[in-house]
């Protein structure tokens, strides 16, 4: 009786049992009709309309029937689930239902469009983050301030008023040190000189005339020479030029403000009741 006991099938039958019995004895989720699954017509076209967007073509008939019996089989294991209990004192369902209710409040506040009226606003509002950055075009020669040492600047000023007598024909590859940096670049936005050579530079690259070889210019590498030839001043962009960035960027501030007014409105549906933790005993 004892070897019956400690038997693994027997547990396997006797757990298999105890389930069977408690699907029977727990009650439909609340809302759901017993027993009963309606697929619409709507649902197959929402079905169909999500393959297509997938695959980038319409199902066959036989992947329509495939995707049915998924839905249906979702919809089974979703019952079943509720039945047991297996959505309660779950973080990770309550997240993903929380995710999901919220993707449903952000659809609803999507589906106005802005005006330009809404959009000329926003611009106003948050023109510094669209503002257009100057741009600057120049060619550089690099000198080397390790390998140089202190006769840096003094072969900085001799190479400089060579290269001021030989002006814009220049070629920076007969002066100074090798590099690893582009010698020319084209009209490049300010923060991007910045990434390549330092925020210093880009600083200081903004006040260099155009049309004339100027230097020293110091960056985290060393010291240039720089021939900017063209300059762009930064300035505020009319809407038509942003038009998609400030639509996109009004959205997602119009869904969360949207989100929160939602969560505001139900939270006052609840009572919500915080229990102090008591505090930490201090050690004696």
């Amino acid at each position: 009786m004892k070897k019956l006991l400690k038997d693994p099938l027997l547990h396997f039958l006797l757990i298999g049992a105890a389930l069977f019995l408690a699907f029977g004895l727990i009650k439909s989720p609340a809302g759901i009709e017993e027993n009963r699954i309606i697929i619409t017509s709507g649902d197959i076209e929402a079905l169909q309309a999500n393959f297509a967007r997938t695959w980038q073509r319409p199902p066959t008939e036989s992947e329509v029937s495939g995707l049915i019996e998924d839905r249906v089989r979702d919809e089974i294991a979703y019952r079943e689930a509720v039945a047991m209990g297996l959505d309660q004192g779950d973080s990770v369902i309550r997240r993903r239902l929380r995710m999901k209710m919220e993707l449903i409040v952000e659809d609803v506040a999507g589906l106005s469009p802005p005006t330009d009226e809404d959009l000329e606003t926003y611009l106003a509002e948050y023109r510094e983050s669209f503002r257009q950055q100057p741009q600057v075009s120049f060619i550089h020669v690099y000198l080397n301030s390790d390998k140089r040492g202190a006769r840096v600047e003094d072969d900085a000023r001799e190479i400089l008023a060579r290269l001021s007598a030989a002006g814009i024909g220049a070629d920076p590859e007969s002066y100074g040190d090798p590099s690893m940096l582009p010698k020319e670049l084209p009209l490049y936005y300010i923060k991007d000189i910045g990434r390549l050579f330092g925020v210093d530079f880009s600083r200081q690259i903004l006040e260099v005339k155009p049309g004339a070889w100027t230097g020293p210019v110091w960056s985290s590498y060393g010291l240039h020479l720089v021939y900017v030839h063209e300059r762009i001043e930064g300035r505020d962009p009319k809407l038509d030029e942003v038009r998609k960035e400030v639509e996109r960027e009004w959205s997602a501030l119009r869904r969360k403000e949207f989100k929160q007014a939602t969560y505001k409105k139900l939270r006052e549906r609840y009572t919500v009741t915080i229990e102090e933790t008591p505090a930490d005993t201090p050690d004696k």
